[in-house]
């Protein structure tokens, strides 16, 4: 038998008494490394079966985690999703959704003990990237598993969608990752030990402003200042200056600065218009909020429902229009979104488009 013939596995062993065949599948027999990880895997169970978890000294490791404010900080996200009507004050008003980080996700996991999670890279080519999270309670066999398929696209200002670099793709593959197995982990931990974790954050963080609201208030300052936001772009998107912050707008701001630190989003997302307006827009925006209230406290209920389709295609017929001044062709163009129908991008999407677009007519 050759070499070859040695290293691969019987598929089929057939015996009719009278002569023995044998045939070979194309996959190698169990290598080193596989016997290895199975060995590895196998251990974990049974240390696992045989020193269980004690659930409320993990409560405990949790809640002491939570109460520190640099772990606090990082332990909440924030983002804009759509529009909710509100019914007090019978306006249509943006919707924020707020969850979990990554990072508590994963310290819930350590703490609770017994577990594995990970990312795999299940298929690469030149254009598209599959990856495959878990999450796995080896004392109670449970296990959870996400995919996740992107192109290898980033987004640039004044270039649209194009091709990363090596690094560009490691960030970019990690972030899709990150969030990939933070829902699988969440998944698998008991759903009133991460609401009790959120909450002992947030009351982490409050404490933490109410003992020294300016020290509190400089962290925030200097957080944003990395992300280019600027002291009276907060004061706009607060409706005053931070320096009249309460200690619950001070949580909510570190939750929207971990969201747009972490890739989720961007500052634009949180504010109408530009989020690299000057300072004198954001003032004038800051009175229109101020002439929004007043107008809301005189009883004036006359505004209409917001309309997102027909927002979307006047969005969509404003990106046309500057792609023809520009005077693409077809191809520049479906370069600049990436390959992807405009039909399929959200309100958000169009309009961080429309500001590229805008961008590269005034660099021209």
């Amino acid at each position: 038998m050759s070499e070859t013939e040695r290293a691969l596995a019987p598929r089929s062993i057939e015996d009719s008494g009278l002569a023995t065949t044998t045939e070979f599948s194309s996959e190698l027999a169990p290598t080193a490394s596989a016997a290895e990880k199975q060995f590895e895997i196998q251990s974990a169970v049974v240390l696992a079966k045989r020193f269980p978890r004690d659930e409320d000294a993990a409560f405990q490791k949790l809640m002491k985690a939570c109460s520190r404010t640099s772990f606090a900080e990082d332990a909440e996200y924030s983002f804009p999703r759509g529009n909710k009507f509100n019914e007090d004050t019978q306006k249509w008003e943006k919707n924020f959704v707020n969850g979990p980080s990554v990072n508590l996700a994963r310290e819930g996991a350590r703490v609770w003990g017994n577990m594995r999670h990970g990312t795999v890279v299940v298929t690469d080519n030149e254009n598209e990237r599959t990856i495959k999270s878990f999450a796995w309670d080896l004392e109670t066999n449970a296990r959870v598993e996400a995919e996740d398929s992107f192109r290898k696209l980033i987004f640039r200002k004044k270039e649209g969608w194009v091709k990363p670099d090596e690094r560009d793709l490691r960030e970019l593959t990690n972030r899709r990752a990150a969030i990939l197995k933070r829902n699988c982990i969440l998944e698998i931990l008991p759903k009133d030990l991460i609401e009790d974790a959120l909450a002992r954050c947030r009351e982490t963080l409050r404490s933490d402003a109410a003992k020294d609201p300016d020290s509190a208030r400089k962290k925030v300052l200097l957080a944003f200042s990395d992300l280019n936001v600027t002291a009276e772009m907060l004061a706009a998107y607060l409706g005053h200056p931070v320096a009249q912050c309460s200690p619950a707008e001070i949580a909510n701001l570190r939750a929207v600065y971990k969201s747009i630190a972490d890739g989720n989003t961007t500052w634009a997302d949180y504010v109408s218009g530009n989020g690299e307006a000057s300072a004198a827009d954001l003032k004038d925006k800051t009175k229109a909020k101020t002439e929004e209230l007043k107008q809301k406290f005189a009883g004036d209920k006359a505004d209409k429902p917001f309309d997102e389709k027909a927002e979307k295609k006047r969005l969509r017929d404003q990106l046309k229009k500057k792609i023809g001044a520009l005077d693409w062709d077809e191809k520049r163009a479906d370069q600049f979104f990436g390959g992807r129908d405009v039909n399929a991008f959200s309100i958000d999407e169009l309009n961080e488009l429309d500001r590229s677009l805008d961008e590269i007519k005034a660099g021209m």
